[in-house]
């Protein structure tokens, strides 16, 4: 009965400790696997374009199905802003941005993160209906200009020179003073 109990013991034994081997085995080779893989393949674009770096282009539509690019003001300066209907701060900003395009001139781009939207199109065009535009209104249907551009939160917003460069990046809502300091140092 003793020698019974002894080889039952050590089975157990053996069995407990094949349980930690596989366990750890296991463990080890799920740490192999979580080697980092890079997000994108432009290293420069981690953590959001910044003021120096090139815009990138990009080709979205408006709500009439009109396709814009940003390349279609190159030479001139413009606003990039980035927002949605659901997003307090970019509704509280809109009339500043409206201001800021009618005083200067400076084309001002919207870009609607449209994925974000629980309606879609039909948000964006209520939102319009509220806060009426004469800029062009893009929809970021797919959200592939927001994560170009690695945006983190809405409202934000780019000033690009005559030249395409990111001169100013705001994330958070702006207002036309903040604006018209911006482009002012373009002049200078």
């Amino acid at each position: 009965m003793r020698l019974q109990k002894i080889v039952i013991g050590t089975l157990i034994l053996l069995l407990i400790v094949g349980l930690v081997y596989k366990g750890y085995e296991e463990y080890m080779s799920t740490l192999e696997g979580d080697k980092a893989v890079p997000i994108v393949q432009d290293e420069s674009v981690l953590g959001g374009l910044e003021v120096g770096q090139q815009a990138p282009d990009f080709t979205l539509s408006t709500l009439e199905g009109e396709r814009l690019s940003l390349s279609q003001y190159q030479g001139k300066p413009v606003v990039i802003n980035f927002w949605a209907s659901w997003c307090p701060p970019c509704r509280d900003e809109f009339p500043e941005l409206v201001s800021f395009e009618k005083a200067t001139n400076i084309p001002v781009v919207g870009v609607n993160v449209t994925k974000n939207e629980r309606r879609g199109k039909e948000d964006v065009e209520a939102f319009l209906d509220e806060y009426p535009v004469d800029f062009p209104i893009l929809l970021d249907e797919e959200a592939a200009v927001e994560q170009r551009y690695r945006v983190v939160a809405l409202p934000t917003t780019y000033v690009l020179d005559a030249k395409g460069i990111i001169v100013a990046k705001q994330t958070g809502p702006v207002d036309e003073a903040w604006l018209q300091g911006q482009v002012s140092q373009l002049s200078e």
